[in-house]
């Protein structure tokens, strides 16, 4: 084995918006023979893993069965309902009690210990959210690189200038009088959140648990993880990404993370004749995590209903929300609804594909932006809202009110501005450009295949090439 073949373990969740990237990048790896690479995680993901196509080595290691109760794209509406309404530090509040389990982070802690003596990774890439990752790469003293699937200020809120939009706020980088006194309040509102009594029990019994156990970061400071890190590795650009005084130097903007080589999906034959047929489509895509509610499916068809006769719309609804659509023949004649679909990028790489409406999580914008495509964005829960700031002001979207009965007119009025306003596709042509010039999915292999190799000569004890 050479120095540059030392094993690389990538460590990520299940869920999609922090799964994605990171699949994306072992495909890449493994597009380019690159062997000796180990991807940990839990179950569910087993097939996509093993199923990359390519010359190269990417293995499943297993964390273990998934714990749905803590992902949300399996919660109930009601969970749901407490972390899309009214308040976004109540929001907030909700998200933490129902997503961190402490003690399931601990059993993933030591499952990636196992894993390293398994492996003996030479490197290890680990998505933001996985604490428990970092965690046990420091304890190791292994290499390891950050996957920062969030705008990277909402990873390292921790150091940021107290001027800087809060994380989660929605606010835009120049704030006005009123709106800088609302993001103090903001701020403050978050810390006291998490100082309420019940919530600081929890957090520092953790923190002595975790100590006990050897963890340096007891509090889960993201500055000391970025710290520890060799590097951090974003999937966007600054100019999307409001700038930060604070950012790290080893901070590294990569890009939309979107496969180099989109195949056309075998399954996706007759949806590309369709959009092949169809000069005008409108996009709807909501992820894995939104739940539209009976209102707003009617709504969203009173939608298309209007756009007809000159654009199409394409709606990507989950199995389980169809039940609230009217009956096939009430549908209107310009809309297709779909459960699945081959590939999302597919679409968006269309290009009769003129606008699309999304939910403004950060894989969401990016991949719409890599394609230059306008977006017409509604937030609905915690980043979501930053993202829609941050498409807004780059140019390239217009955004909508997210509330339980949404306003019918006002997504019309600007969907046909993005669809006729050649301003639009402009901004969305020029951000296109931005994020293929710093690189993508290239990029990202190119970084961690560094870093890979740079890792594995020091264990060798041979010289650093480059």
């Amino acid at each position: 084995m050479t120095a540059t073949e030392g094993p690389l373990l990538i460590v990520t969740s299940g869920s999609s918006g922090l799964f994605n990237p990171l699949f994306t990048l072992a495909g890449e790896l493994k597009r380019r023979g690159v062997r000796r690479v180990w991807f940990a995680c839990t179950d569910e993901r087993r097939a996509d893993v093993e199923g990359l196509p390519g010359d190269g080595e990417v293995r499943f290691v297993s964390l273990g069965e998934a714990r749905l109760d803590v992902r949300p794209e399996h919660w109930d509406d009601e969970k749901h309902r407490r972390m899309s309404a009214g308040s976004r530090v109540e929001n907030f509040a909700s998200y933490v009690d129902t997503s961190v389990d402490y003690d399931y982070l601990h059993e993933l802690y030591e499952r990636c210990l196992a894993l390293i003596d398994e492996v003996s990774p030479a490197l290890a890439v680990v998505d933001s959210f996985a604490s428990f990752g970092m965690d046990a790469m420091t304890t190791l003293g292994v290499p390891f690189v950050i996957s920062v699937s969030v705008p990277p200020s909402n990873f390292l809120q921790d150091n940021l200038p107290p001027t800087y939009p809060t994380p989660l706020s929605g606010l835009p980088l120049h704030m006005s009088p009123s709106q800088q006194a609302a993001n103090r309040r903001h701020r403050d509102a978050l810390l006291r959140t998490l100082m309420e009594p019940e919530r600081l029990a929890r957090s520092t019994a953790a923190a002595q648990r975790r100590g006990a156990a050897g963890i340096d970061n007891v509090e889960l400071r993201p500055s000391m993880y970025a710290d520890a890190a060799e590097a951090l590795m974003a999937y966007t650009v600054f100019g999307l990404e409001y700038p930060f005084a604070t950012a790290p130097t080893k901070l590294r903007m990569v890009g939309s993370m979107v496969p180099r080589e989109i195949a056309a999906s075998p399954d996706g034959a007759e949806l590309r004749g369709w959009l092949d047929a169809h000069e005008s489509v409108v996009y709807i895509g909501f992820g894995t995590i939104m739940r539209p509610n009976a209102a707003q499916v009617a709504a969203l068809v009173e939608v298309a209903a209007r756009l007809a006769p000159e654009h199409h719309v394409l709606w990507k609804l989950p199995a389980d929300r169809q039940r609230f659509l009217p009956s096939a023949d009430s549908l209107p004649a310009n809309l297709r609804v779909e459960s699945w679909l081959p590939s999302q990028v597919e679409v968006l790489a269309h290009p009769h594909v003129r606008v699309f409406f999304n939910h403004a999580a950060a894989n969401a914008i990016h991949e719409a932006a890599w394609f230059g495509v306008p977006q017409l964005v509604l937030p609905f829960w915690l980043d979501c809202h930053d993202g829609a700031v941050r498409v807004v002001d780059a140019g390239m979207a217009l955004a909508v009110e997210h509330d339980d009965t949404l306003d019918v007119a006002d997504i019309v009025a600007k969907l046909r501005r993005l669809l006729t306003e050649g301003s639009f596709r402009d901004r969305a042509g020029l951000w296109s450009r931005r994020l293929h010039q710093a690189g993508g999915a290239a990029a990202a292999a190119d970084l961690v295949l560094r870093h890979r190799a740079g890792a594995a000569s020091r264990r060798a004890g041979a010289p650093v090439v480059g």
